[in-house]
């Protein structure tokens, strides 16, 4: 769209994008290649050599998939929104409500990213984005959502042989269960208990990725985990697991994150209005 138009903020226009979303796109593609795909000359986007012999070669395939799209959309009508979110949020906060917003707006679709890694090192370009963090991302605008606490957890069997806790740090008379996604809870808890970054790589026990693997895994008995309470409040209320200690309020929350240039009217912003509702009603 780029190399039709020679203006990015006409090719986001027709690609129903922000525009440092597809500045975004096209800087990842020339790290991909190695090379420079365009140059600006008065004010205007050009490709450079590299790029004219990557656009003839790619043409009739982006044509292809112009035709497809197209009659897809015949069949799916509406706006499309993608939305990037940790897996454990969308399935215990974001989808048990999500019907009262499709049931209003029937015409908008939702994709949900879910790749942890890839959304906290801004891999993936998506309208909006829920982000654990301080708030802060340079080029980006952040609204509060809500805040988060932590909580050590265990079965009923474990706790009965491994006992309570009068410290945090007394997490580490059982056998443990870590979380090594990069806003690691178990990290968190065993920062506030004093640990350094060191000595918390050197604890055993077993490491898993997301925070429903973690809960599988603090079902199973294999062990005691750190999770969010938001994440694992139903399973201590029926009694599967046991609270080890007070919660831990954690610094910082989760954001609603989105580019400076977000349209202020249109599917995207109706769901941001709708998402800051919901949080504000938690």
């Amino acid at each position: 769209m780029s190399v039709e138009t020679g203006n990015v903020t006409k090719a986001a226009e027709r690609l129903c994008l922000t525009q440092s979303a597809v500045s975004r796109q096209i800087k990842q593609l020339e790290e991909l290649l190695g090379q420079a795909l365009f140059e600006r000359v008065r004010q205007r986007m050009q490709l450079t050599a590299a790029g004219q012999r990557y656009y003839q070669q790619v043409a009739p395939v982006l044509q292809l998939l112009a035709q497809a799209t197209e009659e897809i959309r015949q069949f799916r009508p509406g706006y499309h929104i993608v939305l990037g979110i940790e897996p454990a949020l969308a399935s215990s906060w974001l989808l048990p409500s999500l019907a009262t917003f499709t049931d209003s707006h029937p015409d908008i679709s939702l994709h949900l990213m879910t790749d942890i890694h890839k959304l906290y090192q801004r891999q993936v370009a998506c309208d909006l984005t829920i982000l654990f963090g301080s708030g802060q991302w340079p080029g980006m605008h952040a609204d509060f959502l809500m805040g988060d606490e932590l909580v050590a957890v265990a079965t009923p069997a474990l706790v009965a042989k491994y006992g309570a806790l009068n410290k945090p740090a007394d997490l580490r008379n059982y056998p443990l269960l870590h979380h090594t996604s990069p806003e690691s809870s178990t990290g968190y808890w065993w920062r506030a208990a004093g640990l350094a970054a060191t000595d918390i790589g050197r604890l055993p026990g077993q490491r898993l990725e997301t925070f429903p693997l973690l809960l599988q895994a603090a079902l199973q008995g294999l062990g005691a985990t750190v999770l969010p309470w938001y994440f694992v409040a139903d399973r201590l209320a029926q009694g599967d697991l046991i609270q080890l200690g007070d919660r831990l309020p954690c610094e910082g929350g989760y954001f609603l994150v989105a580019d400076l240039d977000l349209p202020a009217e249109g599917p995207a912003a109706q769901f941001r209005e709708w998402l800051l509702a919901q949080a504000g009603g938690r």
